[in-house]
């Protein structure tokens, strides 16, 4: 006598997604439960399960994301190398980072706040970056004004 244990995956519908099955097809395992709250602040790797697969990212957060390191520089938009910045559930903008370990300066290239960003993005994401700083053994964090979240960052980081 085999026992029948409980399907891992139970099938859910989202809305605006495709049918069950089809492209769109989400999955719930059964022991998930929804947080009480998710309060986080980071900047993403490229390489992240939630933006690695860019038209999954585009179509759960609205976040259209493409690395530029292979664009000419007059035609990048945020960045040779910018990187996601999630709060919460998130992804609300993003964020050229370089690490100038001569001068050992965390350099703000650009950052940019999307569309419907909340008005506190700056200062969630300020200490991000001095997080970021310190880890790389960085003594300063230096922001070039270019993108939408760069005065404010700039003014904090200051």
């Amino acid at each position: 006598m085999t026992s029948r244990r409980p399907a891992e995956l139970i099938p859910v519908t989202v809305p605006g997604w495709g049918p069950g099955g089809g492209p769109g097809a989400a999955w719930l395992h059964r022991d998930a439960r929804l947080p009480r709250a998710l309060d986080a602040a980071a900047v993403l790797s490229p390489f992240d399960p939630v933006v690695w697969d860019r038209a999954r990212a585009l179509r759960l957060f609205g976040f259209h994301y493409r690395i530029e390191i292979y664009t000419p520089e007059p035609k990048r938009v945020f960045g040779y190398y910018s990187l996601p910045i999630l709060l919460g559930d998130t992804l609300v903008g993003r964020v050229d980072l370089k690490n100038d370990r001569q001068a050992g300066v965390l350099r703000v290239q650009a950052a940019w706040a999307e569309a419907d960003a909340p008005a506190d993005t700056a200062e969630r994401l300020a200490p991000v970056l001095r997080a970021t700083a310190l880890w790389q053994g960085l003594g300063a964090i230096a922001v070039a004004p270019r993108g939408t979240l760069a005065p404010a960052l700039a003014a904090l980081l200051a």
